[in-house]
């Protein structure tokens, strides 16, 4: 996780994705005005973003971090700072440097997508910001409500228990990536992170389990995700319904949040980010 490593190809496009976003968003606004912050006009926000796509340099986060705090310092007013700001806090906190990683954060305000704010809430905790941790949480959890609540094939309620809260979501179709038929996500209502329960018969995984066993039974799995993992807890003849298993997938999630994960460093002093966080929070089926 330090500054010696190269971000994922991954990474990569979701940071390209996000900068080309913004500079195309604001390219009218800024050709129309005119206008140029403290001798820092579109060319620079052009340099920056072309920075972050140069395949001649190695995309490591120190590298990130500092072409992109040079763009920071350079053009405070410009309307990519936010997502500058968004970017820098995610390489800085690769970086191990909390503490930079949190006033980033704090300057990028209200962010959009799972992986960022699971950056933040980390940051912010670990940097002894516990209001700012789990407002990140909180927002995160409302955006994704909101999305699944006017998707057409998607059923989602919530019912307050002892700790926080748990979400219901049945999908009428199963999403063909994730396979995911239903899954149960627990909230909690003070610190701490979510964790999350799935019905799923991915088509890979499954696929793999009939190679295995030479068989070619019709099952799901079920699955706890948690920040830094996922448990299988078993497999369930299809023949259950969700219905049927939400009384003990309640019962597992309010376990869970009677004591829940909080952020923490690793051994050698490192930030652990969630490796899978998007789990955490199922999506609307693809179509």
């Amino acid at each position: 996780m330090g500054g010696r490593f190269s971000l994922t190809k991954r990474t990569r496009r979701y940071l390209g994705a996000l900068i080309a976003a913004g500079v195309t968003t604001f390219l009218a606004m800024n050709l129309v005005s005119g206008a140029h912050a403290q001798g820092c006009g579109l060319k620079d926000a052009t340099s920056w973003q072309l920075a972050l796509h140069d395949e001649d340099v190695e995309q490591s986060p120190d590298y990130i971090r500092a072409v992109t705090e040079s763009f920071l310092s350079a053009c405070p007013v410009r309307p990519e700072y936010a997502d500058a700001s968004r970017i820098a806090g995610i390489a800085a906190a690769d970086m191990n440097d909390v503490e930079a990683a949190s006033e980033h954060f704090r300057n990028a305000g209200p962010m959009q997508g799972v992986s960022a704010n699971f950056y933040a809430m980390m940051v912010f905790h670990l940097a002894g910001d516990p209001v700012l941790a789990w407002r990140s949480r909180d927002n995160l959890v409302g955006a994704w409500h909101r999305r699944l609540s006017r998707h057409d094939k998607v059923s989602i309620s919530a019912e307050s228990v002892p700790g926080g809260t748990i979400y219901q979501v049945y999908y009428s179709e199963t999403d063909r990536e994730s396979g995911v038929r239903a899954a149960w996500v627990a909230v909690p209502s003070g610190p701490g992170l979510p964790a999350t329960l799935t019905f799923s018969n991915e088509r890979m995984r499954m696929a793999f389990h009939r190679i295995r066993a030479a068989e070619d039974d019709d099952f799901r799995y079920v699955d706890l995700h948690r920040c830094h993992g996922r448990r299988t807890l078993g497999r369930i003849e299809t023949s259950v319904s969700v219905t049927e298993f939400d009384a003990a997938a309640r019962a597992s999630l309010t376990a869970y949040l009677a004591n829940p994960d909080l952020p923490v460093l690793s051994a050698r002093n490192e930030v652990q980010m969630c490796a899978f966080p998007a789990r955490l929070f199922p999506g609307v089926p693809k179509r």
